[in-house]
């Protein structure tokens, strides 16, 4: 029978039988005919294909490794083929988009295997200090780069809100305070005032563990809730309170907003965000953050890569994960834990982790809606960054997302790498900085071949210009911030280290600046800055008999990380006002020369005609427009020269 026959034959059928009877039994037969079966990947065809890769690794390194390029082609084409790639970091935006950043990050992982290989022999032929720190420093920081690149090949973006649903649901909204300004957190409350959400359906309550007359007097000058919460397990805690007094004053809620007390909120979050909870089995929803800075973000709070490229990329993987604020929960989830975490030192990631462990889902609405305060001082900085380190840490020593069960292969591997960014940079970054630091101190040089360090340095800038979308300025703040803050992590791992049985206590961030010079606080970066500075100079003009490009080399790479530790010296001066400056100066005269007491006038007045001169240039170099004052909520005061990284190819 043709085709056309079979045709004919049962259209003539489908005539004659029940109405959808015989389609139905027609459709039934053709979906049984040999359709492509879903992709799925057994643990034995796991294994194999690891196998397989592992295969083709190795040949590849064999054959094609960096240390044989030279041989392979012409050294003049070497350095072009190198000074091509190196010239895309001069055009990021042709790096934009997630197929750029999964193929040099596969290039990154090849030649930096290459490199690795290479030290290792290095070290064998070569036994060091310099090397064997060299070896285990890039062994840790390639394992970390690549568990990264891993992580961020499947990013999800969510920018566009999902339909409402034909009925809202009832919402609460919870602002937890502790000893915040008054008149700061009347921005905030006023804020969820504004929500554009049905007033019969959204119930707002502030959470109030210093149990302050004024901020019961702002919840009845607004027409709110006020909760005295709990004094016991700082923010979780309070936050549990509010649950309870939820569940007795408004049972019919369903979700829950939590809001810091030093954040404004888009009127529209609300009907953004609760459409994603037709899902049941989400759990939470959370949306980034953006930051009032001073001009130039000195203290590195804007954290757009961590918002706008990381979140996603553990969105993809279904581990993005809440960050305290700006984040609408489903009550009957957080109930089902035990309510907000109070294990830890902070709640909102621990609670994410449990929820996960619990098989609930979470979501990331890439969309800024809520812009808040931060730290704009060395002792707010170093407090805030860490509290985080030692929360992470606590929970990476003692709940480690290895060992959790409930968890996703993949949810696993993204908790990890949250780990593995303090592990880098307590011990993998601090090991690197000390190479060229021990080579040019002990003159014992590392004998690297420039075909393999330089396809390695070209390949991981270009892989984290990638990773940045192309934009340099937020990657060289992240690269600042991450060598810079190693003696902060230090401390939060050993203050986690000994808190496995108690949690350390936990302060609230302060909200207004306190003007001062606290370079005390940061003493190790700044000697990390002058040892270095000394030892280029060593390098530079005390080495004739030291071939010129080893030195070169060596003083580059020094060179590299004293502008990663000095971003945060630099930020140490931020705002220093004429008295804080001279009484620095006197302290520094006191302590080297203890000038009688005659003196100390006459240098008072020889340092305040210093100062007087070189104010315009220390403004412009500190990116100062005028004396800094106190940071307020205004909405015309968020000073954001450029735009978020908000990825606008959502394509995979």
């Amino acid at each position: 029978m043709s085709t056309l026959e079979q045709f004919r034959h049962d259209l003539d059928r489908m005539r004659r039988s029940r109405p959808g009877g015989r389609a139905e039994g027609l459709f039934s037969r053709v979906q049984r005919r040999g359709q492509l079966a879903p992709f799925r990947l057994t643990p034995a065809r796991i294994v194999l294909l690891l196998l397989n890769l592992l295969a083709l690794n190795v040949l590849l390194q064999v054959n094609f490794s960096t240390l044989r390029w030279p041989y392979l082609w012409p050294q003049p084409g070497v350095a072009v083929v190198a000074g091509l790639l190196l010239g895309f970091v001069w055009f990021p935006e042709l790096l934009r988009g997630f197929w750029p950043l999964r193929i040099i990050g596969l290039g990154m992982i090849f030649v930096g295997q290459s490199y690795l290989i290479h030290a290792a022999q290095v070290m064998i032929a070569h036994p060091s200090p310099a090397s064997i720190v060299h070896l285990l420093g890039f062994t840790g920081t390639l394992s970390v780069m690549t568990l990264n690149y891993i992580n961020q090949t499947l990013p999800r973006h969510n920018t566009a809100p999902p339909p409402l649903p034909a009925e809202l649901p009832y919402v609460a909204a919870i602002i937890p305070t502790y000893g915040e300004p008054v008149d700061i957190l009347e921005q905030t409350v006023y804020g969820l005032t504004q929500l554009d959400y049905p007033a019969e359906r959204l119930y707002i309550v502030i959470s109030d563990d210093g149990h302050r007359q004024e901020v019961r007097e702002l919840a009845a000058r607004y027409g709110i809730n006020y909760n005295p919460g709990a004094k016991k397990d700082a923010k979780a805690g309070n936050m549990n309170s509010a649950l309870k007094h939820l569940a007795e004053h408004f049972p019919q809620g369903t979700l829950v907003l939590t809001q810091d007390a030093d954040e404004l909120i888009h009127p529209g979050f609300l009907k953004k965000i609760v459409g994603y909870f037709s899902d049941p089995q989400i759990a939470f929803v959370q949306t980034p953050k953006e930051a009032f800075t001073p001009r130039g973000d000195p203290f590195g709070n804007r954290d757009r890569i961590f918002y706008d490229v990381l979140q996603p990329g553990r969105n993809g993987h279904g581990a993005a994960f809440s960050c305290g604020s700006g984040v609408l929960w489903r009550i009957a989830a957080v109930r089902s834990i035990g309510g907000f975490s109070t294990w830890n030192i902070v709640e909102d990631m621990t609670t994410s982790y449990f929820l996960h462990s619990a098989g609930f889902r979470s979501e990331y609405h890439n969309e800024v809606l809520t812009i808040g305060l931060s730290p704009d001082d060395i002792p707010g900085l170093l407090k805030q960054r860490g509290t985080w380190a030692a929360d992470t840490w606590r929970f990476f020593l003692f709940n480690n997302p290895l060992r959790r069960p409930g968890l996703t292969p993949r949810q696993r591997m993204q908790y990890v790498e949250l780990g593995m960014f303090y592990v880098s940079s307590v011990v993998f970054m601090p090991l690197l900085m000390a190479t060229p630091v021990l080579s040019l101190l002990l003159k014992n040089f590392i004998p690297i071949e420039g075909s393999a360090l330089f396809p390695w340095v070209i390949l991981s800038t270009l892989y984290y210009v990638a990773l940045a979308r192309g934009n340099v300025t937020f990657l060289f703040r992240m690269w600042q911030y991450w060598v810079g803050h190693w003696p902060t992590y230090t401390k939060a791992f050993f203050i986690a280290v000994r808190s496995r049985d108690k949690k350390p206590s936990y302060k609230v961030t302060r909200k207004t600046r306190q003007n001062g010079f606290y370079g005390q606080l940061i003493w190790q970066q700044f000697a990390y800055v002058t040892l270095g500075a000394a030892l280029i100079v060593r390098g530079l003009f005390f080495m004739p008999d030291v071939a010129l490009a080893t030195r070169l080399v060596n003083v580059s790479i020094l060179a590299f990380f004293m502008m990663m530790v000095g971003g945060i010296c630099k930020a140490s001066f931020y705002g220093m006002t004429k008295e804080v400056w001279i009484n620095l100066a006197l302290d520094t005269m006191r302590a080297i020369f203890w000038p009688p007491r005659w003196a100390v006038a006459q240098l008072r007045m020889a340092i305040v005609r210093i100062y007087d001169a070189s104010e315009p240039i220390y403004r412009a170099l500190m990116d100062i427009p005028h004396p800094p004052s106190e940071l307020n909520l205004a909405l015309e005061s968020i000073p954001i020269e450029d735009e978020p990284l908000l990825a606008r190819e959502v394509g995979g």
